[in-house]
């Protein structure tokens, strides 16, 4: 595949779809965005326009919008956009019957070249690959939240997913200026799902045994953990701690961590009375009433994620 004339179609315009969609149209590909209708991906393509303005503002791109954006079409048609595409992205709703059912009409109009990633976070690739006649060219590829800031992409191997899939997959991401990590085993959750779970039980033990609050146990997390992890990963962590310190602390503390199988009684509780976050208002935190609402904690997340970016891409024009 030559990536500087790959056409992309991406499957789904919502959130994760959209985002995806932008970052290729940003990275100098045609993209096709394809939803149920015309309507909504009209508005979808707006809100992509929006997104761009906000990218200009804060000197992260490095064309007129217009352009950017006039390389976006849409199609409603899952077919249509299949066969005009030789790299395509699904990024529907996360249920396996759903997938598989769209990628049994990309297997049907598209080209056997045509490489079909999804975007799933925690479904098995080989599961949705069995929908297919051509599972070697199935492959995941996860992105994160959102698409067009977050750099790094999952790729992931389904059981016979073909090298030569992976390798072309991470060629176009790296084309973008993402930063892939391959996944070589088809394994439930993959890398960052898997430890940001371990992560969100042990935080909720210790608010259920009484240990910290929710708002504490975030502080350490951000302003100690997160300041650290921005640029050194848990397992440089442990070279630069040492291994040897590392084996010693696990020995005592791995016994003493939660290790639930089920989500935690406080986690059920909370579903059952309606408290499921900013969809209803109240989880572990009060979105209606607390101290900061929820389109203040994603411009912060925005606005520190363009930060990073922006640093990166000095970083590079100076080198």
């Amino acid at each position: 595949m030559n990536t500087d004339r790959a056409k992309v179609a991406v499957i789904g315009s919502g959130l994760m779809g959209r985002g995806i969609g932008l970052a290729f149209a940003i990275g100098g590909h045609d993209v096709i965005l394809v939803d149920l209708n015309l309507e909504i991906l009209n508005k979808s393509l707006e809100q992509a326009k929006s997104t761009l303005s906000i990218l200009e503002q804060e000197g992260l791109t490095s064309e007129p919008i217009d352009k950017i954006s006039s390389r976006i079409s849409l199609e409603p048609s899952i077919e249509q956009a299949a066969a005009k595409s030789n790299f395509i992205v699904e990024a529907v709703f996360e249920n396996l019957e759903v997938k598989k059912d769209t990628f049994r009409k990309l297997d049907g109009a598209s080209s056997v070249e045509t490489i079909l990633a999804s975007n799933t976070s925690s479904l098995p690739i080989s599961s949705i690959a069995s929908a297919t006649n051509h599972p070697e060219r199935v492959v995941g590829a996860h992105f994160w939240n959102p698409p067009h800031l977050m750099p790094a992409v999952e790729v992931v191997y389904g059981e016979k997913t073909n090298d030569s899939i992976v390798s072309k997959t991470v060629e176009i991401l790296r084309d973008i200026g993402k930063k892939p990590a391959i996944v070589r085993k088809d394994i439930a959750g993959q890398i960052g799902i898997r430890i940001l779970y371990s992560m969100i039980r042990e935080a909720t033990y210790l608010v259920e045994s009484g240990v910290a609050s929710a708002e504490d146990v975030d502080t350490v997390v951000r302003e100690a953990l997160g300041t650290r992890l921005e640029v050194v990963g848990p397992l440089e962590l442990a070279d630069l701690s040492g291994v040897d310190l590392v084996n010693n602390v696990a020995k005592g503390l791995y016994k003493t961590l939660d290790d639930s199988v089920e989500p935690q009684k406080i986690v059920k509780d909370m579903v059952a009375r309606g408290e499921t976050g900013i969809k209803s208002g109240k989880g572990f935190y009060n979105w209606k009433s607390g101290s900061q609402t929820v389109d203040e904690v994603l411009r912060k997340r925005d606005s520190h994620l363009i930060k990073i970016l922006r640093e990166r891409r000095n970083e590079q024009t100076r080198n």
